[in-house]
């Protein structure tokens, strides 16, 4: 049955490739080696810029600075066909981004089948990545997860939180949950619990994710339903809810071209109000509050 579901569950799409000098390659814990990329947000004489950058150029930038956005796709995408997207986010919301494909998807097509235990060591190596070879601090690390990517987001989530270990940092500075569903079986059916078998829980993590979370969900989702987005809200504990995005007429799979002014306004006042605050670097937030008056 476990089977059956991971193959309903995952299915990549035919690969799609980025160039070379894009790909930074991680390696999990489950001994795969997954690629991902890094976009660079930056204002150069009063100018936003947001650029992918190579494994060379990224050794001699400090990416410390600001937010990073930790990407988690949905199903049947891969790097290649989320890149325009995640460019878009970066430059919006004023931002560095890290994305990561998951194990058996796009140029990891050949690293094995994908499962929800090889999706958590992606996203925690994607991770590990931002903590200890960038340094970038737990606070300045917003999760975000579209679809399937709720999965591994919520997990690492309450995982930051839950973490006893000094040097995990605490919990991550915010999550963005895009179209999240409970759990994979509550898709189908409303088991009221968690059965054997079902695949990432994000119900039962919710209520151990200490970071501001902000959801985002179309009224008019044929995939997850909507009340999912709701349902997760209310599992959420008290302190951690920010005020949700729910657009009225959306569907799963993308954000039309008429919606994406309110969608990019309300994530930057989730930033603002929840993430910006507690950055560490206070030029680096200067910066970003001179941009966006700007662009207000």
């Amino acid at each position: 049955m476990g089977d059956t579901v991971s193959t309903l569950l995952f299915q990549p799409p035919p690969p799609t490739k980025l160039k070379e000098n894009k790909i930074i390659w991680l390696k999990t814990s489950k001994g795969k080696r997954i690629p991902a990329f890094y976009i660079h947000f930056s204002n150069i004489d009063g100018e936003d810029v947001s650029r992918s950058l190579t494994v060379k150029e990224l050794q001699s930038t400090d990416a410390s600075q600001g937010i990073t956005i930790l990407y988690s796709h949905a199903n049947a995408e891969d790097l290649g066909s989320i890149y325009p997207w995640c460019k878009f986010l970066s430059k919006m919301l004023r931002v560095n981004l890290l994305a990561y494909d998951y194990t058996g998807y796009g140029m990891a097509y050949d690293e094995g089948n994908p499962s929800e235990e090889c999706c958590y060591a992606d996203i925690r190596a994607a991770y590990d990545f931002l903590r200890h070879d960038l340094d970038v601090p737990a606070h300045n690390i917003v999760l975000y997860g579209r679809s399937l990517g709720s999965g591994p987001s919520c997990q690492l989530a309450a995982g930051t939180a839950l973490s006893e270990d000094p040097e995990s940092g605490g919990p991550v500075g915010g999550v963005i949950l895009h179209a999240p569903f409970l759990s994979v079986y509550r898709i189908v059916i409303d088991t009221g619990c968690t059965i054997y078998g079902d695949k990432f829980p994000n119900i039962d993590q919710a209520p151990s994710i200490k970071s501001p979370t902000i959801l985002v969900h179309g009224t008019a989702d044929q995939i997850v339903p909507f009340n999912h987005s709701e349902r997760l809200y209310e599992a959420l504990p008290k302190e951690s809810r920010a005020r949700p995005l729910y657009i009225e007429g959306m569907g799963h799979n993308n954000v039309h071209s008429v919606v994406r002014p309110m969608f990019v306004a309300r994530l930057n006042e989730f930033l603002d109000e929840h993430v910006w605050p507690n950055v560490n670097n206070t030029r680096t937030a200067e910066i970003h509050h001179n941009s966006g008056r700007r662009q207000r």
